[in-house]
């Protein structure tokens, strides 16, 4: 995993979300640039489907409550019919750069987690989506709080 750079993190905040809320209906899209290395980080009450490119490796979450604790659910594309070369490769980098997308989040949206400091102890759970029944699985990725900068 490279450094993480705040300043390499651009946030963009739509619809009703502000900075410290809701949480409740708050959504996370998490894309990239190769060229720059810059992280987007679009919060809003729906995915930014605008924002999303054909190579299908952005990072959506959203939070979810179970028993009445706040938990972060989210997705990558590994594959799907008709996009299944590199399958294998893609589950691997998606897992070995999930921290950096995490980071990211916890970056741009640490106003929410300052009004909000029970939030640090959310769970993190991502679903790595494949026709794949080896590479179809979710992930345990801790606490969100642990990827505080």
């Amino acid at each position: 995993m490279k450094e993480f750079h705040p300043q390499k993190v651009f946030v963009q905040y739509r619809d009703c979300m502000q900075p410290t809320g809701p949480v409740e209906g708050r959504k996370y899209t998490i894309t990239h640039s190769d060229a720059t290395a810059d992280l987007f980080v679009t919060i809003a009450d729906c995915y930014a489907e605008d924002r999303v490119s054909r190579m299908r490796d952005e990072v959506r979450l959203a939070w979810e409550f179970h028993n009445g604790k706040p938990v972060l659910m989210g997705s990558v594309l590994i594959d799907e019919r008709g996009m299944t070369e590199n399958s294998c490769m893609r589950s691997q980098i998606f897992y070995r750069e999930m921290p950096m997308a995490l980071k990211a989040l916890r970056w741009a949206d640490r106003f929410l987690f300052c009004e909000d400091p029970c939030l640090d102890s959310a769970q993190v759970w991502i679903h790595f989506i494949s026709c794949n029944p080896a590479l179809d699985k979710s992930y345990d990725f801790g606490t969100i709080g642990s990827y505080m900068c």
